[in-house]
């Protein structure tokens, strides 16, 4: 993938796969209140930590089934852009946010060989809910089953709903690299 580029997946996952995927995260009793995307000392939004540094795992369920989803955007990568996106998952964060959730901009990873994946979990979205994703300059409307793909380096927030909405907005968030790659 070049250099500070910008990719997307979608369909890999039904819609029906959506909302039970959504279900079975929102009766999780492994959110965390206290997240926050600047490492400030007040969370800001609940987040759910599945996996961090490559083998410190946190839930083996989900660990499971996020795995999973990663060879299929994987699958779907290569159908659409036909080359690999190589890499291990590093970390597999989720984040849920509603109108009050405020979050800064921030990195991933400060590696440039790291790669992010942000992909939106909501089942039903109205654009005019808001929850965009802002990688540096480009907006990313949160569609559910979307996936974006870009460089852990480049600067990015994800904002929440802009008015009290029946969902909250989830989105998983993977950190690949090479195993072994220093966290730098």
């Amino acid at each position: 993938m070049k250099k500070n580029q910008i990719k997307y997946v979608d369909n890999v996952l039904l819609n029906k796969d959506l909302f039970k995927l959504y279900k079975n995260l929102i009766a999780c009793n492994s959110w965390n209140l206290a997240r926050t995307s600047s490492g400030g000392e007040l969370g800001t939004f609940p987040g759910f930590v599945v996996r961090d540094n490559y083998t410190n795992v946190f839930n083996n369920y989900w660990d499971g089934y996020f795995n999973c989803l990663y060879e299929r955007i994987k699958i779907k990568f290569y159908e659409k852009y036909n080359y690999e996106l190589t890499g291990d998952i590093f970390r597999i964060h989720l984040g849920a946010k509603n109108n009050m959730s405020k979050t800064t901009f921030h990195k991933d990873d400060k590696n440039s060989e790291a790669t992010t994946i942000v992909g939106f979990l909501t089942p039903a979205w109205s654009e005019g809910w808001g929850g965009a994703l802002q990688v540096e300059e480009t907006k990313i409307n949160f569609k559910p089953g979307l996936f974006s793909i870009f460089d852990s380096n480049q600067i990015h927030d994800g904002e929440g709903p802009n008015k009290q909405i029946p969902y909250w907005r989830i989105s998983i968030n993977y950190v690949i690299k090479d195993y072994g790659q220093e966290n730098i």
